[in-house]
């Protein structure tokens, strides 16, 4: 399901990124691109060589298509409508074509743990509530 989430970065940028809500993924993702315009320089960095000096800052973790590495920063705060969760980790992923995908935000884990989750197959419909 893809919404409109306000992420701000650090000294209070805010984008309006299109989100995957993903519940499968422990953290929320950020494409480097977008990264970088908000305030996280590191996210010009390969994870690789960030991993090298600070490896508790680079986790890996598995999605649909790989097991992916990236660097973790910690977001001030992230909304989806009158939804605020505050310090939300997630991880800046380098992509090689990022444009390719759907969306340019993943809610993963850390965001939604903040809120209660329903998903109701009969109506086709998911909600986030406090």
């Amino acid at each position: 399901m893809l919404v409109t989430a306000r992420v701000e970065g650090q000294m209070g940028i805010v984008r309006e990124l299109s989100s995957l809500i993903d519940f499968n993924s422990p953290y929320c993702t950020i494409l480097n691109t977008d990264a970088i315009d908000m305030g996280y320089p590191k996210g010009a960095n390969r994870p690789s060589d960030e991993e090298r000096d600070h490896p508790e800052d680079t986790p890996r973790f598995c999605t649909a298509s790989a097991i992916q590495r990236g660097m973790k920063i910690t977001l001030p705060r992230v909304s989806v409508g009158q939804l605020v969760a505050r310090n939300v980790d997630a991880v800046i992923l380098e992509l090689e074509h990022p444009r390719f995908l759907p969306f340019d935000f993943r809610l993963g884990r850390t965001f939604l743990k903040n809120f209660k989750l329903t998903l109701d197959m009969k109506k086709k419909s998911v909600s986030l509530t406090r």
